[in-house]
């Protein structure tokens, strides 16, 4: 099952929908996970916690 989340882009600032994808937990070897989300020309990023919910959202400036 895929869970669905809304954030707001940090890049755009446009409000958007975020699917999780099923599985993508299993792959975490300690919370908060980070994950790279595609966002039209642009991306940023998202730190998950053990229930699938978004704890933080960063721009690709404090990941890299």
């Amino acid at each position: 099952m895929s869970f669905e989340r809304f954030a707001n882009c940090p890049v755009c600032n446009k409000k958007t929908v975020l699917r999780v994808p099923e599985g993508i937990l299993e792959k975490a070897k300690r919370f908060p996970f980070t994950i790279k989300v595609k966002h039209g020309d642009h991306y940023f990023y998202i730190n998950i916690d053990s229930q699938a919910w978004i704890t933080d959202i960063l721009t690709p400036e404090l990941v890299e």
